[in-house]
């Protein structure tokens, strides 16, 4: 692979993509300084035990329990995680959640200052290896998922710390792909990240449509839907990256020149679309 002809253009487009998203970090601290601040609080759904009477009807979803101590209720509740005496619940800053995003691309920084704990970013392109690309994805795709769930009503902590780490777990197989030689292994590996990826986003599809349809009789515009599925495509974009490589023989030039365009245009475009919705918001 070291004696293939490298392109190295794509270090130009990987500099522009840097400086676009440290713009859109400067600018939307801008635009959110002096707004109130968007904080959606964690909730979490547990089990409670409600004493009744023998005569007394249990709710619709809880289980009657009958002991020697009296008849009880267990009903799922969900509740906020924790909130202070000032009613101030703990949760995330949804505004400085979309900020951190646009602050995870700098892997080409070794090319100026020299490796990092072994790591040059034109280096390991030439070896077709690109670790760093996706451990920031690991990071950068988990906040992003996290943003358009916390969005589409999902605040269960449970759930969201199951979307982050399925999201994370889904870029370091992309990461073991590249590292393993044997083609059946790099399938199984991509195949999985596809399942975490997917299941990951179906928690927030079923929530949105969920909500949809508990909507009595009234649908969201058609520019919803159309977001909702736009979402999902410009991630699933990244996956279909390393599925042509898969398929086909690509130069190592040309599959980092394709991650770094999908980062300039479908990484800064998902970070504005759900940060101009944070700013109505607040």
């Amino acid at each position: 692979m070291n004696n293939i002809n490298i392109d190295t253009s794509y270090i130009k487009y990987n500099n522009v993509a840097i400086l676009g998203h440290f713009v859109s970090a400067l600018s939307m601290i801008i635009l959110y300084y002096d707004k109130n601040r968007l904080v959606i609080p964690y909730t979490e759904s547990y089990l409670k035990w409600n004493s009744v009477s023998s005569n007394s009807t249990c709710p619709l979803g809880s289980r009657d329990f009958n002991t020697n101590d009296g008849r009880y209720c267990i009903t799922s509740t969900t509740s906020p995680v924790s909130c202070d005496s000032d009613n101030n619940c703990y949760g995330v800053d949804l505004g400085w959640l979309i900020i951190s995003f646009h602050l995870l691309s700098l892997a080409a920084v070794t090319n100026f200052v020299g490796p990092i704990f072994g790591y040059r970013y034109i280096d390991m392109v030439i070896s077709n290896k690109n670790p760093l690309r996706f451990i920031e994805y690991s990071f950068s795709a988990s906040i992003m998922l996290i943003a358009i769930a916390l969005l589409n009503g999902v605040t269960d902590i449970n759930l969201i710390t199951s979307i982050a780490v399925l999201t994370s777990a889904c870029q370091l197989c992309g990461l073991a792909v590249e590292y393993t030689e044997i083609k059946k292994i790099k399938w199984l590996l991509h195949l999985t990240g596809w399942l975490q990826f997917c299941w990951a986003y179906g928690i927030i599809g079923h929530a949105f449509f969920k909500s949809v349809n508990s909507s009595d009789g009234v649908s969201p515009p058609s520019f919803v839907y159309v977001i909702v599925i736009v979402l999902f495509l410009l991630y699933a974009s990244f996956g279909f990256v390393q599925l042509s490589e898969l398929i086909f023989d690509i130069n190592p030039s040309t599959k980092e020149k394709s991650y770094v365009i999908l980062s300039l245009t479908a990484k800064l475009f998902l970070g504005w679309m759900i940060f101009s919705n944070v700013l109505l918001l607040s």
